[in-house]
């Protein structure tokens, strides 16, 4: 009984604690953390190696250089081909399978469907946007500076509202002196396992229905054009 206790917590906590990532481009270095509930692991930026991870770096490089070589002497020692009894060069093709038009949109509206039902399982903790516009051309600057806020008020309405931040922290700016934009962008995004099942499983689960249903219409069609 303590076991399947045990297991079914183990499982809980599988499927139900967030994992995510925690990417950030601040003051010109890209950052990139993955987190599992509270366990926080750096990938960026690296840290550099320590003599050990060099020495064993340089042996596996040594050791890939010699199996090469190793390699490259075998095919050396091999007897030429007899001209008698040439190796057979027979070369099978496979027949490709063609998506018919109708495949190709129904799986087309079921990827639009999975890809909505993904923004609406994934929460944005947070997100920061500083950006302050700048080039050699004011006219042009005032122009991007532009875009940019029609860009980024836009953006929930691209998402269908799927797509909402707790916490933001979006300051944009222009300078007309300044010859390099700057930027700085912070995201962290969460996700739970268990709304992957979800998502894999509805899309399955559709394309199981359409199948059967396309099936059968053929069936019908084709009794229909017999009779």
């Amino acid at each position: 009984m303590v076991v399947l206790i045990i297991l079914i917590v183990l499982i809980a906590l599988i499927f139900f604690v967030p994992y995510g990532v925690d990417a950030a481009y601040e003051d010109g270095q890209a950052r990139l953390c993955v987190r599992a509930g509270p366990i926080s692991i750096k990938l960026l930026p690296k840290k550099p190696p320590t003599e050990k991870q060099q020495e064993k770096a340089r042996r596996k490089k040594e050791k890939k250089a010699a199996k090469a070589a190793a390699e490259k002497a075998e095919k050396e020692k091999k007897p030429a081909e007899d001209p008698e009894h040439p190796a057979d060069q027979t070369i099978t093709v496979k027949k490709e399978r063609h998506l018919d038009m109708d495949t190709l949109m129904a799986l087309l509206e079921m990827g639009i469907h999975a890809i909505r039902r993904l923004f609406r399982s994934f929460t944005v903790d947070f997100f920061k946007l500083h950006c302050v516009v700048a080039g050699g051309d004011p006219y042009n600057t005032a122009m991007e500076y532009g875009a940019l806020c029609s860009a980024v008020e836009g953006l929930p309405m691209l998402t269908g509202g799927a797509i909402t931040a707790r916490r933001r922290d979006i300051a944009l700016d222009a300078d007309f002196t300044a010859d390099k934009p700057v930027v700085d962008v912070r995201i962290i995004i969460t996700l739970q396992l268990y709304k992957i099942v979800h998502l894999i499983v509805a899309f399955g689960v559709e394309y199981v229905i359409w199948a059967v249903r396309r099936r059968r219409e053929q069936k019908a069609a084709a009794l229909e054009e017999k009779e």
